[in-house]
């Protein structure tokens, strides 16, 4: 893993300088990603709901002498004026932005049968209208300030592209296939409205050691050290992407442990 890190880093020296949006950015993937791209030298703006958390990783960084810059805004990404204060900030404050990393996402485990419609609710309103905001306001952004290379980069999940077999992530499920849609259609729109300079990137995932299977009360006991990715691993899979040439776009990836692989193909 090391010298992974080390080639993602020498291919993000010419991002340096340059702003990058994480939601959910305070624990997990989000937080990974954010001191990945920190200590790369990139100036970072991490939402999230938990400021504390924020500011903690924030304090962090500045201990370490991070190259980089972080600055924190408090949101809940459920509430469109939460969200759209957040980028008035990062308009005021920052500029332009030249990557939006739509990471932030939940879990609830709520069966069509008897599931409970706030859940369904609440999952829609996380794990699609808000990325779906927050690209749009960031798209705007990269138009005001004449950005010439953005990136738009979903963290979507390999349920976006499969069935789920647990009886009561359906609508989860059903979640990360929209966004995957929308991902697609984000890069139609882009491409009419002669804006193909900005890229829109969907990356899926397998099973991620992260707070969102505690908080839907999913355990991974059974599970093996090699069948489960680590927010670090993601958020070099995350910097790779956004490493990738002008006249590269990485559209797709779907990211597997090499545990959870083999065992898909067994041996007979």
């Amino acid at each position: 893993m090391q010298e992974s890190c080390h080639v993602i880093f020498c291919e993000m020296d010419h991002l340096k300088g340059r702003v990058a949006v994480v939601t959910g950015a305070s624990a997990g993937i989000g937080a990974a990603t954010a001191i990945k791209l920190v200590k790369a030298g990139l100036t970072v703006v991490g939402i999230a709901r938990r400021l504390q958390r924020l500011q903690d990783l924030k304090k962090t960084m500045e201990e370490k002498n991070f190259s980089g810059r972080f600055f924190t805004v408090a949101c809940d990404l459920t509430n469109e004026t939460d969200i759209l204060n957040a980028f008035k900030w990062i308009d005021e404050n920052i500029g332009g932005i030249h990557f939006m990393i739509n990471n932030a996402g939940i879990i609830r485990i709520s069966t069509i049968l008897d599931g409970l419609t706030e859940h369904w609710q609440e999952l829609i309103d996380c794990n699609v209208i808000a990325p779906t905001i927050c690209s749009r306001e960031a798209y705007k952004l990269m138009k005001k300030y004449n950005v010439s290379h953005g990136h738009i980069i979903q963290i979507n999940s390999i349920t976006g592209h499969s069935y789920s077999i647990n009886p009561g992530n359906k609508m989860y499920n059903a979640s990360k296939q929209a966004l995957r849609v929308l991902t697609e259609g984000l890069r139609h729109e882009l491409a009419v409205a002669g804006d193909g300079h900005i890229k829109a990137s969907s990356i899926s995932p397998g099973f991620v050691d992260t707070e969102i299977f505690d908080a839907a009360k999913l355990s991974h006991n059974k599970m093996k050290p090699s069948d489960i990715l680590s927010a670090e691993e993601m958020a070099d899979m995350i910097a790779f992407v956004m490493s990738a040439g002008p006249n590269i776009l990485i559209a797709e990836m779907i990211v597997l442990s090499q545990g959870r692989c083999i065992q898909s193909y067994p041996r007979t």
